[in-house]
C-alpha cells in the first residue's frame, strides 16, 4: 500500500529545508509577536463568562454534591428546594434523556450520581434558578439518605504493594467487579541475570502527590436553545468535538444538532479535557428542558474540587549496573492513584509504562503499573501525562548509581543516553531525531555545571548550595493510545486575505502561533494577513484534541498539507502570468509576487488571488495528516508506542538552609530538542513555564484530606503555587533542533515535555546540597517541603557535621 499524498508532501518539505539556516526563514525559527498578543494584554479576548451579560433571560445551574465520600443513594428529597423562591427545577438522574455518562474514556462516572457516590465532590442534582445565589440557597435544601460505606484515600488500602494483587475491601466500582482501572508491564530480557551480575545495585521507593492545574479561568458554560431543537453550547474546553460526543450521547441527540464554540481559554494543562464534557452537557440539558439559556460557572473552590488532577504516585525501583557504569537492567512496581472515576487515566498509566525507564538503553527490564481507583477527586490528564511521575523517580536513581559507582552524574548518564540508532526498552529502533547527547553538553556548558558542582562541594555552614541534572524524554502526540488525526482549512478571500480554521484551542500555550508561521512561511504572505476563528463544530475540521504536545506536529503537518496545497496552485498561475521558466522559479513575498531571475518584475498579491478567483483555481484547500501507525504489545510492552520523541536536559540550582529545610531555587537551566523551532518566542516561553510549574510539583503543591475524603486545600490560600518571588531570577533556555522527518520541517513537541525532568533536576540538587550519601536516599518524595526535608536533616544529624 503506497504512503499517503500528505505523507510526501511533510517528508519533501523536510528534506528541502533540513539544511536551511534560521536566518534564511522568514518566519519558521524566528522571534514574532504572537498573532493574539496585542489584543490580549488590551484585554479585548471574551471569555465564556463574559457572554453571559449578552443573553436574554438566562437561567442560571448550581450543581449539588455529595457530602460522603463513599455511600450509597437511598432517596434524594429535592421538594424543599422546588419551592425555595427564585427556583425553576430541580433536576436528577431520572431526568437525563440519553446515557447518564460523562466518561471520557471508559463509561464509569454519571453526569448525575444515581445509585451511589464515590467522593465529596459527585453531583447529586441540579438546581435552576433566576440567580446563581437562589440556586446556591436552595442546593441547601436538597436532602439525600446516603448509606455511608468506607472511605479509601490511599491506593494501597486496594492493593499490595509487594504483589499488586487487590485486596478484600469494599467495592468503589462494584460494578465492574474491580477496583484496578488498568494493569501495563514490560517484560524485556533476563532481569534476574542482570541483577545477579550486576557490581552496584540500587533500590528506594518513591512518591509523588496529586497536582491542581491551578489554571487562571474556572469552568464555565452557556448552552443556548435553538428554534430547531438543536443547541449551541459556549464552554472552556481544550476539546471542543469531544465535548459534542459527550453532549450527544447524555441528550441522546446526533451531532449535527449540537453545536460546541471554544471561546478564549484562560489556561488548561490539560485540566479542560473532560471537565468542560461536564459542564456543558448540564448546561445543555437544562437549556433543552426549559428552553432557556442555561449558565455554569464554577467559582476557585468549586472548580478545584470538580476537576481532576495529576496521579499521586508511589513506586518501587531497583537498578543495576556494572562497574563500568553501564546500566544492566531495571525493575519496578508502580501504583498510580486515579481517584473516584477513570478520567484519561487508563492513557496516563500506559504513558507512565512506556515512559517507566528513561531515556537510556535498557536491555533488561521488568516493570508492572497498577492504576487504582480511591475515593479522591478523580485524577486525569495534567501536563507529562503519567511521565513527571516515573521520570522523578528514574532520575533519583540515576544519580544514587552514580554515587555508588564514585562517578559524576552527567558522566553516568551519558554513558547510558539513547543515541540515534539505539533501541529504546520496547525495542523501537532509533534512527534519528535523537538529539539528547547534544542537549546534556549544551545544559552542562551553559550552566557551568562542574565548576560549580566543585564549588558547592566545598561550602561549609547550614546554609548549603547544590546542583543537579535531570534528562529526559516524552513520546510526541497520542501514540498507541489511539487513532491520531489532524485537520485545518486555509480560506484565501478574494481581497487576499487569509481566514485560518481549525479545531484546535488556544489555553494560553500560543501553538496557534506555530501554525501560522507554517502558513505564512510556505504561502510568503505576511502573518498580519491571517484572521484564526473560534474553534467551533459548526464550521471548522476536526483537528482532534488540543492535547499530548500534539499541535506544532500534528496540525503543524495539517497545517503545511493545506498551505502547499495553496502555493502550488498559485505558483502555477504565477509562472504562467508573468512568464516565469517554471511553477518553481515563482517567488511569493507579498505584497510582491515575481520569478526568481527577474525581480523587477512582478504582480501583487491581490491580482494573482483575484485572477485565481476567475479562473476557479482553489482558494480554500483542506489540509489532513494521520499519524503513522503506532504499535504495542500489552504481555511484553514492546513495540513502537510513538512516531518520534522529545528529548531534554535541565540542570537546577538549589540553596538549602539546613536549620529549617527551606529550598530556594537560584538558577535554572533547560536545553530541548524539539527538532526544528518553530515558535521560538513561544518555545522559550513554555521552556520557562513548564520550569515554574515543575517548581511547584517540587517544592510546594499537595493536596490533603481529611479522613472522610474532604478536600482540605481547594484554595490557593491553603495550596500554594510558586509567586514571583519564588522564581529564580535567571532561567537559561536552549534547544537542540535533531529535526524529524515527518514533523513540519523537522518539528516536535515541547508543550508537556517542558515539565517532566523539572522536579528530578530540583530533588538531584537538594541531595547534592546534603552531602552525605544516605541521606541522599532519603530525598525520595516530593513535594519536598521544608517540613518533610528537615525530617531528613534531623534523621542524618546532618547539622552536626
Amino acid at each position: 500500500m503506497s504512503r499517503p499524498n500528505y505523507v510526501e508532501i511533510v517528508e519533501s518539505i523536510f528534506h528541502k529545508t533540513k539544511h536551511i539556516k534560521t536566518s534564511e526563514f522568514k518566519y519558521i525559527g524566528k522571534k514574532v509577536v504572537r498573532w493574539d498578543a496585542i489584543s490580549k494584554v488590551a484585554g479585548r479576548p471574551i471569555f465564556t463568562a463574559d457572554l453571559f451579560n449578552l443573553v436574554k433571560n438566562p437561567v442560571f445551574v448550581y450543581s449539588v454534591r455529595s457530602k460522603y465520600a463513599h455511600a450509597r443513594i437511598k432517596s434524594i428529597d429535592t421538594s424543599d428546594a422546588e419551592r425555595y423562591p427564585g427556583v425553576i427545577r430541580v433536576f436528577t438522574s431520572r431526568d437525563v434523556p440519553g446515557i447518564n455518562d460523562i466518561g471520557y474514556v471508559i463509561p464509569d462516572q454519571p453526569m448525575l450520581a444515581d445509585r451511589k457516590v464515590r467522593y465529596i465532590g459527585d453531583t447529586v442534582a441540579l438546581v435552576v434558578a433566576e440567580s446563581l445565589e437562589n440556586a446556591r440557597d436552595a442546593g441547601e435544601l436538597i436532602s439525600v439518605d446516603y448509606e455511608p460505606l468506607p472511605v479509601y484515600l490511599d491506593p494501597l488500602q486496594i492493593v499490595d504493594f509487594e504483589t499488586l494483587r487487590e485486596k478484600e475491601h469494599v467495592l468503589i466500582h462494584d460494578e465492574r467487579g474491580t477496583d484496578i482501572l488498568t494493569r501495563y508491564r514490560i517484560r524485556v530480557g533476563d532481569v534476574e541475570k542482570a541483577f545477579k551480575e550486576a557490581s552496584v545495585i540500587v533500590e528506594n521507593v518513591y512518591s509523588t502527590p496529586a497536582q491542581e492545574h491551578a489554571y487562571l479561568e474556572p469552568e464555565a458554560a452557556l448552552a443556548i436553545p435553538e428554534p430547531d431543537g438543536s443547541v449551541t453550547i459556549y464552554v472552556k474546553t481544550q476539546c471542543p468535538f469531544d465535548v459534542r460526543r459527550a453532549v450527544s450521547n447524555v441528550l441522546g441527540l446526533p451531532y449535527h444538532m449540537i453545536r460546541v464554540i471554544a471561546p478564549a481559554l484562560g489556561g488548561g494543562f490539560g485540566g479542560a479535557e473532560d471537565v468542560g464534557n461536564e459542564v456543558a452537557a448540564k448546561s445543555a440539558l437544562v437549556a433543552l428542558a426549559l428552553k432557556r439559556p442555561a449558565i455554569i460557572i464554577h467559582t476557585r473552590e468549586e472548580s478545584t474540587i470538580s476537576h481532576t488532577k495529576r496521579h499521586a504516585m508511589k513506586a518501587y525501583y531497583r537498578h543495576a549496573a556494572g562497574r563500568d557504569g553501564r546500566l544492566l537492567g531495571v525493575e519496578a512496581r508502580i501504583v498510580l492513584d486515579t481517584g473516584a472515576y477513570a478520567s484519561l487515566g487508563p492513557f496516563v498509566a500506559w504513558r507512565a509504562t512506556v515512559h517507566s525507564t528513561g531515556p537510556y538503553r535498557v536491555e533488561n527490564a521488568r516493570v508492572d503499573l497498577v492504576n487504582v481507583y480511591t475515593n479522591k477527586i478523580p485524577a486525569g490528564a495534567f501536563r507529562g501525562f503519567g511521565n513527571p511521575q516515573v521520570h522523578f523517580a528514574v532520575e533519583r536513581q540515576m544519580d544514587l548509581l552514580a554515587e555508588e559507582l564514585g562517578l559524576d552524574p552527567v558522566e553516568f548518564r551519558l554513558k547510558n543516553i539513547l543515541r540515534n540508532g539505539d533501541r529504546t526498552v520496547h525495542g523501537q529502533l532509533l534512527d534519528h531525531g535523537v538529539g539528547l547527547e547534544e542537549a546534556i553538553k549544551r545544559a552542562v556548558e551553559l550552566s557551568n555545571y562542574y565548576e560549580k558542582r566543585k564549588l558547592y562541594e566545598s561550602m561549609d555552614g547550614v546554609v548549603r548550595r547544590g546542583i543537579g541534572v535531570a534528562v529526559m524524554y516524552h513520546g510526541n502526540s497520542i501514540g498507541a493510545e489511539g487513532a491520531d488525526y489532524s485537520a485545518v482549512s486555509i480560506i484565501i478571500n478574494r481581497d487576499g486575505s487569509i481566514t485560518f480554521r481549525s479545531g484546535t484551542t488556544d489555553m494560553g500555550q500560543g501553538s496557534i502561533q506555530s501554525l501560522l508561521n507554517i502558513a505564512g512561511e510556505v504561502l510568503g504572505v505576511p502573518l498580519s494577513y491571517f484572521k484564526v476563528e473560534l474553534p467551533d463544530t459548526a464550521s471548522v475540521p476536526d483537528s482532534g484534541p488540543t492535547v499530548a504536545s500534539r499541535v506544532t506536529v500534528m496540525t503543524g503537518n495539517a497545517t503545511l498539507v493545506a498551505a502547499y496545497k495553496l502555493r502550488q496552485g498559485l505558483n502555477a498561475l504565477a509562472s504562467e502570468m508573468l512568464g516565469c521558466r517554471s511553477p518553481d522559479q515563482v517567488v511569493i513575498e507579498a505584497p510582491r509576487v515575481y520569478c526568481i531571475d527577474k525581480p523587477e518584475k512582478y504582480i501583487t498579491w491581490r491580482e494573482l488571488i483575484e485572477q485565481a478567483f476567475w479562473k476557479g483555481i482553489p482558494l480554500q484547500e483542506y489540509g489532513y495528516f494521520r499519524a503513522p501507525p503506532a504499535e504495542w504489545h500489552d504481555e511484553t510492552g514492546t513495540g513502537q508506542p510513538y512516531f518520534t520523541y522529545t528529548f531534554g536536559a535541565i540542570v537546577s540550582e538549589v540553596e538549602v538552609d539546613l536549620e529549617t529545610g527551606i529550598t530556594r531555587v537560584l538558577g535554572a537551566t533547560t536545553v530541548y530538542d524539539i527538532g526544528r523551532v518553530i515558535n521560538r518566542v513561544g518555545a522559550e516561553l513554555h521552556a520557562i513555564g513548564g520550569y515554574v510549574q515543575g517548581m511547584g510539583y517540587a517544592l510546594t503543591e499537595d493536596t490533603y484530606y481529611s479522613p472522610d475524603g474532604k478536600l482540605l486545600n481547594p484554595s490557593f490560600s491553603a495550596y500554594h503555587i510558586p509567586t514571583v518571588l519564588d522564581i529564580p531570577g535567571k532561567i537559561n533556555v536552549d534547544f537542540v533542533e535533531a529535526g524529524f522527518v515527518r514533523g513540519p520541517f523537522g518539528a516536535k513537541g515541547l508543550g508537556e515535555p517542558s515539565i517532566v525532568g523539572i522536579a528530578p533536576s530540583i530533588a538531584n540538587a537538594i541531595a547534592h546540597a546534603l552531602r552525605q550519601k544516605r541521606a541522599k536516599y532519603g530525598v525520595n518524595k516530593i513535594p519536598v517541603t521544608p517540613d518533610f526535608l528537615y525530617e531528613v536533616i534531623k534523621k542524618y544529624e546532618l547539622k552536626k557535621q
